[in-house]
């Protein structure tokens, strides 16, 4: 039997419900790991980018992708390389492929990456996930139906959210910069295209096998695009232990663990228990940087990750 990166479709569906309850606390503790991970790298790049100006979210993008990409495709040659072969000789899934990498990773990890740039990294990902109320939107337009009252209340909570995020409840003031919100309303946007694009190849290949090369591919775009071989800053070790971090642990680490996690305990599950994320960013950002949260942001914060909830049995 070949080895593959993906179950069969009906273990898909039922991967939380059959898995023994110690496979599932696994998967769940991995899944938070995760989220953790990923809110932690978002603070790990605000930092860089408050103190090495010559580090542009362009620029530490490509560095991202490159180098984590190479890390995934080691993965995935190791593990699913048969998968991964047959991805790379079909053609037309080929060209899907760099559709998802150059519309879905790449506009995804570079609007979040901009967006972080102008606010910080708590609300940078608080505003990313505004994408599954997006991506709830266009499947009521592609199905040709209204919402139903979760769907409403979902949509309510999220335009409340970003109205407290931008003024602190005064309609008065706008307490982010106008680059800012685009840049955060846009990593919600390349969320959507970043989870619908790749649907179907992923159901044939499974997630490894198409993320990797992937993330590869537009790591080379965004290197190729910024002329990265020749950007050599004499920044000293932090500067390269902090990229370090967002390459292993904020990405490779946390998109594996995560794969993984869904397989153990469910897709529904694990995309609950991911939305630690904003959360994690939050808290990293507020006790190693210092940045002030106010309570109007936090009752936002609350409202935008409240739809995740409302919206999760509707993932599969």
């Amino acid at each position: 039997m070949k080895k593959t990166d993906r179950p069969s479709s009906e273990n898909a569906l039922q991967s939380g419900v059959e898995k023994p309850y110690g496979q599932q606390r696994l998967g769940a503790a991995l899944t938070v790991i995760a989220g953790v991970s990923w809110g932690f790298s978002g603070t790990c790049a605000q930092f860089l980018f408050q103190n090495y100006r010559i580090l542009t979210p362009v620029r530490l993008c490509a560095i991202r992708m490159t180098f984590g990409g190479i890390l995934l495709m080691i993965l995935a040659l190791l593990r699913y390389r048969e998968n991964l072969r047959l991805l790379l000789t079909n053609k037309k899934d080929f060209l899907k492929l760099v559709l998802f990498a150059l519309a879905g990773i790449t506009f995804n990890q570079l609007s979040y990456l901009e967006a972080i740039n102008y606010m910080n990294s708590g609300t940078a990902t608080v505003l990313q996930y505004i994408g599954p109320v997006l991506i709830m939107a266009v499947s009521c337009l592609m199905a040709m139906r209204l919402p139903n009252k979760k769907e409403v209340l979902a949509l309510f909570l999220t335009v409340a959210g970003v109205f407290l995020i931008a003024t602190h409840g005064n309609i008065h003031a706008l307490y982010i910069t106008r680059a800012g919100m685009i840049w955060g309303l846009s990593a919600a946007v390349a969320l959507v295209l970043y989870s619908m694009l790749p649907v179907g190849l992923i159901r044939k290949y499974g997630a490894v096998s198409v993320m990797a090369p992937g993330m590869l591919l537009g790591g080379i775009v965004m290197s190729v695009s910024t002329g990265l071989w020749s950007f050599h800053p004499a920044a000293g070790t932090r500067f390269y232990l902090f990229l370090a971090i967002i390459v292993v642990i904020g990405t490779v680490i946390p998109y594996t663990l995560y794969l993984v996690g869904i397989g153990l305990c469910g897709a529904v599950k694990a995309s609950m228990i991911a939305s630690v994320e904003p959360v994690s960013a939050t808290v990293c950002m507020v006790v190693l940087l210092g940045e002030p949260v106010y309570g109007a942001e936090l009752v936002g914060f609350a409202c935008i990750i409240t739809t995740i909830f409302l919206l999760a049995g509707k993932e599969e």
